[in-house]
């Protein structure tokens, strides 16, 4: 399964906790593609109806097959591993609140923003907004511990 995600403000992917303060945004975007989807499916086994049968998610009131909830945390988990804070830490707790439903062939607009660093701990505090236009379909908290001095990262896009 390849999450594609782009990244809106590349800039050096921050690793080192001296890098990193308070406000600082990371957006990224991720089209849920019926590729994703599928692949997805196959990775969690959820073959569940509302994922995947247009008349039940049509008598249920949903236009179209609705997308996994927890593909977004996968895409978080893809996020702080590859791109920010960059794979040298450990995620301690993460809140999710699904507030509204998306659809296949919709895009994710993805932002974090850190709201807590402590440098001696090395631990940081990310507030995370995820929307579709700009009807807010997720949101949650994250605790990311820094942890590797030194380390490499092999992206796969």
């Amino acid at each position: 399964m390849k999450i594609n995600l782009k990244e809106k403000n590349k800039n050096k992917h921050t690793v080192n906790i001296e890098n990193i303060e308070i406000g600082l945004i990371k957006d990224f975007t991720l089209k849920i593609t019926e590729k994703l989807h599928n692949d997805f499916k196959k990775f969690s086994g959820d073959y569940s109806p509302i994922h995947n049968d247009i008349k039940f998610c049509k008598k249920n009131n949903f236009k179209k097959k609705l997308g996994y909830a927890f593909l977004i945390t996968s895409a978080l988990s893809k996020i702080y591993g590859i791109y920010f804070p960059g794979g040298n830490e450990l995620c301690l707790h993460q809140t999710c609140n699904f507030r509204n439903p998306f659809y296949i062939n919709d895009t994710l607009s993805i932002k974090l923003k850190v709201v807590q660093v402590n440098k001696s701990t090395k631990i940081i505090s990310i507030n995370t907004e995820i929307k579709v236009k700009k009807k807010i379909i997720f949101d949650g908290h994250s605790v990311l511990k820094l942890c590797l001095k030194k380390w490499s990262i092999k992206k796969d896009n």
